[in-house]
């Protein structure tokens, strides 16, 4: 995980001033280890810095994407995470609640650099895996969804035989 001062360091070898807001925007993504849409980020930093605007946030997450020291994940539709964990690593992303998850498990990535180089002659310096599916807490809702929804049809069957 980058530190606030991975993060600060990036903004000032990019030219950027390093501003109360951004060095709170900073701040949260230095301790955060979640996958935060612009709007958690907002909510979270404004509550301390109540004079930080939705547009500067906005504004210091792309710049920060910009320089590489954060990766956007877009979940579809309008829906984007922004991923700080630089290491390579696998994300994991639910269709139907929109959380990400990092998966971390036993990925040969560096093999895949590896073989991407040795066939193409490409040099890789990062790379953004991503699984779509449904999180274990979407599956059991959904299973318990489907049971209520079969048991309301079973009351209604014998309610119509009787």
């Amino acid at each position: 995980m980058l530190t606030i001062h991975d993060y600060l360091n990036a903004l000032k070898n990019g030219g950027y001033r390093i501003t109360d807001q951004r060095r709170a925007v900073c701040d949260y993504l230095a301790r955060t280890e979640s996958h935060p849409t612009p709007s958690e980020v907002y909510a979270q930093v404004s509550g301390s810095h109540p004079e930080i605007s939705r547009a500067t946030v906005y504004n210091t997450l792309n710049v920060l994407r910009d320089l590489g020291a954060i990766v956007e994940i877009s979940v579809g539709g309008d829906h984007t995470h922004y991923d700080t964990n630089p290491q390579p690593h696998v994300n994991l992303v639910c269709l139907r609640c929109g959380r990400v998850y990092d998966y971390a498990g036993d990925v040969p990535l560096g093999a895949l650099y590896e073989s991407v180089h040795a066939q193409t002659g490409f040099q890789a310096v990062s790379a953004q895996v991503q699984m779509m599916g449904f999180c274990a807490e979407c599956q059991a809702r959904k299973r318990d969804e489907f049971r209520r929804q079969l048991q309301a049809s079973t009351a209604s069957l014998r309610e119509e035989t009787n």
